[in-house]
């Protein structure tokens, strides 16, 4: 400090900047040498209005260039159907309105409803695995593409209907979810440009989408919590980038429809492998209830989805499946 602002403190006194700085340098040579996680517990009382510096409140540990990191870690993640975010449909709860509604959103509206998933909502959805029978063209098209695919992931991954190993899952889990964030948010950009473009409404399809791949994004950064990713593994995620994002963009810009319908196609893979997840995480005996059974839920998975101290990790994986039972109607609805 000295070898900056001077040997003698009170060269300067009436300087705001110096006095300023001379706080900071010190704190910083405190907190350097008391280790990288110290405690800025209090400032040196400075004119701050005057000299545009100020300290870091106490409860914020200070670490190289400068930045910050509340001591309180706690996830502020909002789950996407408890967003406060305003809805171009009006569909959530706290602004929905049917007699406000146009004729052409009332059909879509109710899957657009905003909420945490109740455990009825959930035993619901686990026993009814509701599969789009192909009916089109297109559709038996993207249904043959995507049970291909489906068919060869369960070959790489190793994942079996039965005493599934917990390394396929493992592998499975991070990249489906790290792929199924792909679509809709490729799919809003070409929404968000036709709209641009036409200068129409979009009807609420931009912000489904959108909040489509936030969502598959956050299963992605919970499983992460939950497992180790080896290079395998990250290069299976690229691959899958790498290969299908252009396929899929092409076939969006060409017809829509097929592209949505895919997704819903996923989605119906999706809910199929969770719940064959829960399942066997749910019976003794099998190594997935040996591993899992046990595990709680990781903080951000209590934080997105408003889940008691005591959830597990099967509790977690519960509301995953909700999601992608929600996405696999929602996707069938803009394929119709």
């Amino acid at each position: 400090v000295s070898r900056f602002l001077g040997a003698n403190a009170s060269v300067r006194p009436a300087a705001p900047l110096a006095m300023a700085l001379r706080a900071v340098l010190a704190a910083r040579l405190a907190s350097r040498n008391a280790g990288p996680t110290a405690v800025v517990a209090r400032a040196v009382p400075c004119p701050a209005r005057h000299a545009g510096l100020r300290m870091a409140p106490a409860g914020f540990r200070q670490l190289r260039w400068g930045s910050q990191l509340a001591e309180d870690d706690t996830p502020k993640y909002v789950h996407f159907r408890e967003s406060k975010l305003p809805h171009p449909l009006r569909a959530k709860p706290f602004e929905k309105d049917p007699a406000r509604m146009e004729p052409d959103e009332k059909p879509i509206v109710d899957l657009m409803q905003r909420h945490i998933w109740s455990q009825h909502e959930i035993d619901e959805r686990l026993s009814n695995l509701y599969q789009h029978r192909p009916q089109s063209f297109s559709d038996k098209a993207m249904h043959a593409v995507m049970y291909t695919l489906y068919k060869s992931f369960n070959w790489i991954t190793g994942f079996k209907p039965k005493d599934t190993p917990v390394r396929a899952v493992e592998w499975r889990l991070i990249v489906l979810e790290s792929f199924a964030g792909v679509p809709g948010f490729m799919a809003a950009m070409f929404r968000h440009f036709r709209s641009l473009r036409t200068l129409q409404r979009d009807h609420g399809w931009i912000h489904t989408l959108l909040e489509e791949a936030e969502n598959e994004r956050m299963h992605l950064l919970v499983c992460m919590k939950m497992f180790k990713v080896g290079y395998v593994t990250r290069l299976l995620v690229v691959a899958a980038q790498v290969f299908m994002t252009p396929w899929l963009a092409l076939l969006y810009s060409v017809h829509p429809r097929s592209v949505h319908r895919f997704v819903g196609y996923l989605e119906e893979t999706a809910c199929l492998t969770y719940a064959n997840i829960i399942a066997q995480v749910e019976t003794p005996g099998t190594p997935l209830h040996e591993a899992w059974a046990h595990l709680d839920a990781p903080t951000l998975a209590k934080a997105y989805w408003r889940l008691p101290e005591e959830a597990r990790w099967v509790d977690a994986l519960k509301c995953i499946f909700a999601d992608e039972a929600n996405h696999r109607d929602v996707n069938h609805t803009f394929a119709t």
